[in-house]
């Protein structure tokens, strides 16, 4: 039986016609704390100083499962380490031969919102070509997809980038529901965030969600406004998730040979700093 969870089916098609702290190089990542401003209800918050089974939970996939992705996910690869100092949370994908493990997490019925500012701070790898690093969010419901509803925040690495050299900067968001895969629709959004966002630096990712409307920002810059006026997909709880995918329909990469991001014996990750979620009044 086709489990019809898979994100962006139909997509790949549309696909194919976290800022400065102390003194450093260049090259060295750069931490952006949280900012609570006075007022802020903030009712979820975690900064990785140890894994928290209480909020995650980590996947295990075979490769294939979904998307056509070629990585399989494994508890292995999802970890809590050191970046510059601070304790993240890292999920890395290992190429050996042409088998390809990497890391995925969620918090489904831990850690569910509706409604408010969902933000991140992340460092993402170098994507081109074939890494597909994504935060976003699925409803925390017993539907189907797409009838559960998914709002992927930040997605990069898409065929698109890869094929105009603007995978560093080029930024996809997205909307998917309807009542089955047959009914699937599709509110969708890429362009150029205006700087590296693969530049070893982390940036922050944010989601700010009402009864009528998603707006997804970069850095505090707003990049994009989804209209979901009446939409009912969007007026319940959804949980988060991260994960650092290879290969797949997105990517428009099929075959291990073209993924020239992640050679054999090589790996690449993807770092998070924190996750806040604040309530809007």
């Amino acid at each position: 039986m086709i489990k019809f969870n898979i994100r962006h089916f139909l997509f790949s098609t549309l696909v194919l016609a976290i800022t400065a702290g102390c003194s450093g190089s260049d090259d060295e990542p750069t931490l952006t704390p949280p900012v609570n401003k006075p007022g802020d209800d903030v009712v979820f918050f975690d900064d990785f100083d140890s894994f928290n089974s209480a909020y995650w939970s980590k996947e295990t996939h075979e490769a294939g499962w979904t998307n056509q992705e070629l990585q399989s996910y494994s508890t292995s690869q999802v970890k809590v380490g050191k970046d510059d100092g601070k304790s993240v949370l890292i999920l890395t994908a290992k190429r050996t031969g042409n088998k390809v493990v990497s890391g995925r997490v969620n918090s489904k019925n831990k850690k569910c919102f509706k409604y408010g500012k969902v933000e991140a701070s992340i460092k993402l790898p170098e994507t081109a070509n074939g890494l597909w690093p994504a935060f976003w969010m699925m409803g925390n419901n017993k539907q189907e997809w797409p009838a559960c509803g998914e709002i992927d925040i930040m997605e990069m690495g898409d065929a698109q980038g890869i094929a105009d050299g603007t995978s560093n900067k080029r930024v996809n968001t997205a909307l998917h529901y309807g009542p089955d895969v047959a009914g699937h629709e599709l509110q969708y959004f890429a362009g150029d965030a205006g700087s590296n966002l693969q530049d070893g630096k982390y940036h922050t990712y944010t989601l700010t969600w009402n009864e009528n409307k998603i707006d997804v920002s970069v850095d505090d810059v707003k990049f994009h406004s989804f209209d979901i006026t009446g939409n009912p997909y969007f007026q319940n709880d959804f949980y988060i998730l991260f994960n650092l995918a290879v290969g797949g329909s997105f990517t428009g990469i099929y075959d291990i040979e073209g993924i020239t991001a992640l050679n054999d014996g090589q790996t690449a990750s993807m770092y998070i700093d924190w996750i806040k979620v604040t309530k809007i009044n």
